[in-house]
């Protein structure tokens, strides 16, 4: 019985492994290769320049003048440019068919014509419905291809490409749909300058955690309000600790700690401080691992990402 019950208090004393989640700013999917600071948004689709559909598919063309204007006032709305401007006709024949990629010449004739430095051009724009079952709903897609132009700079043309499914609804009847259509535009605008400016994502994190240990339960409570502050004067006493294990777990702690304020270089140290405490070197120089680190590893490669990201949100920054 006494065997039984020292088993279990040493179980309850292990440190448990406690999740987070935590908002992060993401550089754009498409970083601009020098400072632009205007915009043309231009029509470079047709009502027939759409994906091929079968017979058990419907597809509802959006209209370009519509989606031409959201997407030039959510430019504007973004507060990322000092001119945004629209060019009112389309660049092609209304019957043509193809995606109609531009010249570097047409480039320039449109930012010379518009006065800009960028061209945002909208290839094609659609909802796609399948009727399916008529028991059950039924998926309505918004589909947006569109590119971004810039003349030649040090010899450099830039046009990039996002050509995705931007949204996705579910429908009952053809009645819903109708009252989607007004819709559209605007949330596909929005969705369509996404690459092009910084985000906030949702990421996880780990830190540990021991209830019977004092500094460990107050940093929880700090970490959960989000004073990290205070939860890293908790953590930082660990580290003088005569036992392994909380040296470990504070090193560890204290490098989520420097991520979330972005001091990423230290956090890189602290997860080496965190290896170190896991191992010593016996008198024969063999190296002995009392503790797993695994987290260690996994954590190093997420914030080596981590710095990546930061300095391509600090060079956007700077062109903007």
């Amino acid at each position: 019985m006494k065997k039984a019950l020292l088993l279990t208090l040493l179980l309850a004393s292990c440190s448990e492994i406690m999740y987070l989640n935590v908002e992060q700013m993401l550089p754009p999917e498409i970083m601009p290769d020098h400072a632009v600071r205007s915009v043309g948004v231009v029509s470079n689709f047709s009502q027939n320049n759409v994906v091929v559909a079968d017979h058990y598919t419907i597809v509802l063309p959006c209209d370009a003048d519509t989606i031409k204007e959201e997407v030039a006032l959510t430019f504007a709305n973004a507060n990322m440019m000092d001119r945004v401007a629209v060019l009112d006709s389309v660049l092609y024949h209304p019957d043509s068919t193809g995606t109609h990629l531009l010249s570097q010449e047409e480039v320039h004739d449109l930012c010379e014509l518009l006065d800009v430095e960028m061209i945002y051009s909208i290839d094609f724009a659609c909802l796609i419905y399948n009727p399916g079952s008529r028991l059950i709903s039924r998926p309505l897609n918004a589909y947006l291809c569109s590119r971004i132009y810039t003349p030649e700079k040090n010899g450099t043309s830039v046009a990039s490409v996002i050509d995705k499914e931007i949204l996705e609804y579910w429908v009952d009847n053809t009645d819903e749909i109708a009252e989607l259509i007004p819709l559209v535009p605007g949330q596909l605008a929005k969705s369509a300058i996404e690459p092009y400016l910084p985000t906030w994502k949702e990421r996880e994190r780990i830190f540990y955690y021991d209830r019977f240990n004092y500094n460990l339960r107050e940093a929880k409570v700090y970490v959960n309000e989000g004073y990290w502050e205070e939860a890293a004067t908790h953590w930082r006493k660990l580290l003088q600790s005569k036992s392994r294990m909380q040296r470990f777990e504070g090193a560890f702690n204290m490098a989520l700690y420097y991520e979330m304020t972005d001091s990423i270089d230290k956090a890189l140290s602290s997860l080496e401080l965190a290896k170190e405490a896991s191992t010593r070197i016996d008198r024969q120089g063999n190296t002995i691992q009392y503790i797993d680190t695994m987290y260690v590893t996994q954590y190093r490669g997420v914030l080596k990402k981590r710095q990546k990201e930061i300095k391509q949100i600090e060079e956007y920054m700077e062109k903007m």
